[in-house]
Formats: C-alpha cells, sequence, structure tokens
C-alpha cells in the first residue's frame, strides 16, 4: 500500500482471534475489525476513541454484543452442509437402477431444487418445520399445486441426504419427515379382449410394414410386446431393454427361459417365465448361425445402441398398434407398462387363484403389497373368485 494512503495501517493490536483494532491514517479513532464466523468475512465499527485502552474495551463490548446479519441456520463448513451432502448421494447413487436422472433433477433445479433451497444449510438445522416450509414454497411457485406423490419424492430425497449426515456422526436423529397423503393411481391395463386385437393388429401392422417416423413395424416388434406378458418384465431400461442373450439361459422341464435381470427397478433378480416365452426367444435367433447371437447383444431392438433411443422408438410403435385396434382413449391412456399389468393379471386369472402371491411378486421384481395395491385392485372378479367368496364350510 502507498505510504500516502489514508487507509495504510499505522498500529495494529490483536487481542484475540478474530478481534482487532487499527489505527489508520484516515481517522485518529482506533477501528474494530472483527471476523464475523457466519458471513465469512471481516465487519469494521470506529470504537470513537483515541485511547488504545479505551478502544480495547470498546472492541470487547462490540464483539461480545455482535449478531451476524448471515442466516445463523447455513452451515459455518462446507463438509456439514446439505449441498456436501446431496453431491455425495448423487455420486453413491450414479449408474445405480433405483436412481434416475428424475431424482437429480430435483436436486438441481436451478429456481426451487432441493440444493438451490437447503443447499448451504448445516445439515443439523433442518428440521421438519423448515421441509414443510419447502413444500410449501414448491407451490406458491407454481400455478397448480404439485401432487402430493410428488412432493412425497422430494422428502425421501431430503431424507436420503440427510442419512449420510447420520453415517458421518454430523447428524443425531433424523427429523420426522411431514407425511403426504398419497392416492394409488392404478396403471391401465388391458382387458383379454382388448390384448388379442393388440395383438392381432400388431401382426397386421408387420405384415404390411406400416412406417412410423421412418422405422418399419416388424414381426420382431409383435414378438416383443407378447414377450412382455409372458416374463412380467417391466418395459424399461433396466429390465425388457437391458436384457441381454447372455443373461438368458433356455431350460426344460416345464419350458421356461431363466433371466438373470440386472437393473430391476427393485434391484437384480433371477426371473423364470412363462412356456410361450421359449418359443417366441428362440424366434430371435437365426437357426442358421452356427456360431450362436452375440453373448453382449441386446435381445430386442438390438440395432439400437443407446437404449433410451430403443425404449422411445418402441412406444411410438406401440401407440402406432394402439391406433389401427382402435384402442387410443383420452380418458384411458394404455401404454406399454400396461402390457406387464395385464401380464400379471391374467396370470392370476389364469391360475384360478392357486398361484402363490408372494411367488408371483419375487419373480416380477415386486411385492404383494404393490401387487395388492396396484395391480389387483380394479381386477374384475372371475368365476372361480365368486365360487370361493361363495363356498360353504359343508360344500
Amino acid at each position: 500500500m502507498s505510504q500516502d494512503s489514508k487507509n495504510r495501517i499505522l498500529k495494529i493490536k490483536h487481542l484475540r482471534k478474530g478481534l482487532a483494532i487499527v489505527l489508520t491514517a484516515r481517522s485518529p479513532y482506533w477501528l474494530i475489525r472483527f471476523r464475523d464466523p457466519l458471513a465469512g468475512k471481516y465487519v469494521h465499527r470506529s470504537s470513537k476513541e483515541t485511547s488504545r485502552l479505551d478502544a480495547i474495551e470498546v472492541a470487547y463490548e462490540f464483539a461480545d454484543s455482535y449478531r451476524s446479519k448471515a442466516n445463523s441456520d447455513h452451515a459455518q463448513k462446507k463438509a456439514t452442509s446439505f449441498e456436501h451432502y446431496a453431491k455425495k448421494l448423487m455420486g453413491i447413487q450414479k449408474g445405480k437402477s433405483k436412481w434416475s436422472d428424475g431424482d437429480n433433477k430435483l436436486l438441481n433445479r436451478s429456481k426451487d431444487g432441493l440444493i438451490c433451497y437447503f443447499g448451504k444449510y448445516d445439515v443439523t438445522k433442518i428440521t421438519t418445520g423448515k421441509v414443510r416450509d419447502y413444500l410449501i414454497h414448491l407451490d406458491e411457485n407454481r400455478p397448480k399445486r404439485l401432487a402430493e406423490s410428488t412432493k412425497a419424492k422430494h422428502t425421501i430425497i431430503i431424507r436420503k441426504v440427510l442419512t449420510l449426515a447420520v453415517e458421518d456422526g454430523i447428524l443425531n436423529v433424523l427429523p420426522v419427515m411431514p407425511k403426504q397423503k398419497t392416492v394409488d393411481t392404478p396403471r391401465h391395463t388391458f382387458t383379454d379382449d382388448e390384448y388379442k386385437r393388440f395383438m392381432k393388429a400388431a401382426g397386421e401392422c408387420a405384415k404390411r410394414g406400416d412406417m412410423v417416423r421412418g422405422v418399419q413395424i416388424t414381426g420382431h416388434h409383435a414378438k416383443m410386446f407378447r414377450f412382455v406378458v409372458h416374463t412380467f418384465l417391466r418395459p424399461t431400461e433396466g429390465e425388457l431393454f437391458g436384457l441381454k442373450h447372455k443373461d438368458i439361459q433356455v431350460k426344460g422341464d416345464p419350458p421356461h427361459l431363466e433371466m438373470n435381470v440386472r437393473g430391476g427397478k427393485t434391484g437384480g433378480r433371477t426371473s423364470v417365465t412363462m412356456p410361450l416365452a421359449v418359443p417366441l426367444y428362440l424366434g430371435t435367433l437365426n437357426p442358421f448361425d452356427e456360431i450362436g447371437p452375440d453373448r453382449n447383444g441386446y435381445v430386442w431392438m438390438p440395432e439400437y445402441s443407446n437404449r433410451r433411443t430403443a425404449i422411445n422408438t418402441a412406444r411410438r410403435l406401440f401407440n402406432h398398434i394402439l391406433e389401427k385396434a382402435e384402442l387410443l382413449d383420452e380418458d384411458r391412456k394404455l401404454s406399454p407398462y400396461s402390457l406387464r399389468h395385464y401380464a400379471i393379471q391374467a396370470r392370476l386369472r389364469g391360475s384360478q387363484g392357486k398361484v402363490n402371491l408372494y411367488t408371483l411378486a419375487k419373480n416380477a421384481g415386486t411385492s404383494v403389497d404393490q401387487l395388492e395395491r396396484f395391480y389387483l385392485k380394479n381386477m374384475a372378479p372371475t368365476k372361480e373368485l365368486i365360487e370361493n367368496l361363495q363356498t360353504r364350510g359343508d360344500d
């Protein structure tokens, strides 16, 4: 600093960590210099005293009574902030089937994402009330209130972030998350007649070679949609569209496929199929190929290395077939997922109530609770179910 500068320091007296009095060329009064630990910067105040001893007394009084204007709920160290643990969670979950791009968006959304709102907070300062305030904040930023199920996703992510802080010993106990009133909305499914119409239309589209945005519908696509119904697979990147030839073994007695489902919604699992899945799979193979298929190749729509592209293309083909089968309905929208829904209901009806729900749930990568809430709730009663209900003890 220039020797002629009025801000040059003439004398300085350090009183304690972060507190000092300074005499500059600008004023005859000693200046108090105090470091605000929360704001992370120095605060300067004039002591209005020319005497060093009097200035020291004023400095101590000022430091003891000072209250930071910074948010006291914010972390003093980055390592204890919500943002630190949110980024840690994203790193841990990266590539896992249960973690999606949507989860990352909930954290990173620029206007009202979790990091934007809670990022600077110390994890120990996040209470049930603050989480509830956040949920109110979400609604205030929108013309229409968020669905309760969507809010529940936000609280689940908050809980996952704070759980990491508990594991590190920073947080003693997780705050109670505000409960959201959720209403189950079972997916729409095919009836037996609609499924027959759909598969008939699929065969006809393949025979004509219908084109959908430059993609020709073939028998391969028709078999793929039927394959879902006989395997209970989800039409997702981790299940149907992630299935490779190395993941499948053809078994007998009774005929079935044994599949290694690597990226299921509930984690990896070994799943077995219904008998018709065997010829459907074998139909994807070249009978004249003595070497056999590429073990690392995808079974369905292998021409797409980008599986997200394969999924989007399959959905467009599915919708085209729906249209040709006259099954498009704005009030009851069928999707590729409806095939899995139909598969589970059809298995229950076809077994006449004899299939073990736990076995079916485990094989389909779900739970008995999920079966009851999303698959069985709106299932039409069968003759066997009615007879079972009306059975008398002396029958």
